[in-house]
């Protein structure tokens, strides 16, 4: 499981960050963002200042048993208006 990051010195806010994660059947996913509920989406948008963004994929399966794998990082996002 990999969170990418902007390909970018710093962040703005609403630069994305996307979770990737094999899985089969495809993973659903769901973002925190310093322990909040964020996207449902395999992306998340940077949010002013620095935060912990934790992506969590789960798998699954036919009978209905799941697989979690997540994922944090680290990032400061700086306002497009500064």
């Amino acid at each position: 499981m990999t969170i990418i990051e902007p390909d970018c010195s710093s962040y703005e806010v609403g630069d994305e960050l996307t979770c990737s994660s094999d899985g089969y059947p495809t993973p659903t996913y769901k973002w925190t963002v310093d322990g909040v509920d964020g996207s449902t989406t395999n992306t998340q948008a940077l949010q002013e200042g620095a935060r912990e963004y934790v992506c969590i994929a789960t798998v699954t399966f036919d009978g209905g048993e799941t697989c979690e794998n997540n994922a944090t990082v680290t990032a400061t996002a700086y306002s497009k208006y500064q």
